[in-house]
Parts: C-alpha cells; sequence; structure tokens
C-alpha cells in the first residue's frame, strides 16, 4: 500500500469526519478525558499496527516519527472514556484476529501478514478502528519527519507565492514557497 493510497483510504473511510476532534480544541489535557492509559504490551501492538499502516521505505516510517507516543499522549490526555474503550477495543480485534488466523500475536507477524489482517478487520463503521487510522495518519503528517518527506516544505513567515508550477509527480507545498 503506498502512502497516497492510505491517505485516499483513510479519508474514503472516515467520510472527512475525525474521530476524537476535540483534541484539535484543546492545547492541554482534556478534563473529560477517561482514566486509561496503554500498558507496555498495547503499546507494542499500536506501535506495530502504526508501522503497518505507515511502513518506513525511502521516507521514514509511524514509529521512527513518534506516532505511537504522540498516540499515546492523545489517548491519556484527550479521548473520553468511550473513545478510549473504543480505541482498545480496535486494537483488540486486530490481535484476535492475528492469533484465529496464524495462531500467533500480531507482532510477531510479517509486514505482509499484517497488512492481510488489518485489511481483514478494517470496517468504516467500527469508530474505534476509524480513530485508530485518523490518529496514526494526523500523527503521521503533523510531525516534522512525515511533513518534510511528504510535502515541499517551507517555514512561515515567508514570501508568498501564490502561482507555483506544478509538474507530475512533485510534492505539495506546505506554508509558503519561496
Amino acid at each position: 500500500m503506498t502512502r497516497r493510497d492510505l491517505i485516499k483510504n483513510i479519508a474514503l473511510l472516515s467520510g472527512g469526519v475525525f474521530i476524537g476532534s476535540s483534541f484539535l480544541l484543546v492545547g492541554c489535557k482534556n478534563e473529560n478525558s477517561g482514566a486509561l492509559v496503554f500498558g507496555e504490551e498495547i503499546f507494542d501492538l499500536l506501535s506495530e499496527v502504526a508501522e503497518t499502516m505507515i511502513p518506513e521505505t525511502t521516507t521514514p516510517g509511524a514509529k521512527s516519527t513518534g506516532v505511537p507516543n504522540f498516540i499515546g499522549k492523545v489517548f491519556e490526555d484527550i479521548y473520553t472514556s468511550k473513545e478510549q474503550k473504543d480505541f482498545l477495543t480496535a486494537l483488540t480485534l486486530i490481535n484476535t484476529k492475528a492469533k484465529e488466523k496464524t495462531g500467533r500475536d500480531f507482532v510477531d507477524l510479517s509486514q505482509e501478514k499484517r497488512e492481510q489482517i488489518i485489511n481483514e478487520v478494517k470496517n468504516p463503521k467500527d469508530l474505534g478502528f476509524l480513530a485508530l487510522y485518523q490518529i496514526v495518519l494526523y500523527g503521521y503528517l503533523t510531525s516534522e519527519e512525515g511533513l518534510k518527506a511528504n510535502f515541499r516544505y517551507t517555514p512561515v513567515p515567508g514570501k508568498f507565492v501564490g502561482d507555483i508550477p506544478y509538474k507530475k509527480g512533485d510534492k505539495m507545498y506546505m506554508g509558503l514557497s519561496l
């Protein structure tokens, strides 16, 4: 799966609605956040699921851009109890499916097997799985490494150029162009 396909799939899967979007509006801990935290086993599972969704190629993957740590912080500080429960249910479902299909945990499978498992469990009506897809993509594309690997980035402030020539295959611009 290419990153472009991943982004398209997530956009289609989510229908433009961002689960747990309240975290975009708060700058610190949500007073209504749930009390759950990730244990080591769940964090390892989350790390491998995120890396399966955005693997390391010529650009950094989810793990090397810090996506699992970002998700852990959002999970603990922002997600409500219901959002936390839905999220953990989706992660558990992935591992359960892996055990049913292969007899092994998700973290012990090859990249190819992991992709097959995720494709089998993804469900656009499952809010936990939808939240998982969205937060992985959001965490990746808002990380410095993910942003610079996938976009032409020019920091703000800078000169604004409104008409930039584009050739097929060029990266999109983020920030201002010079």
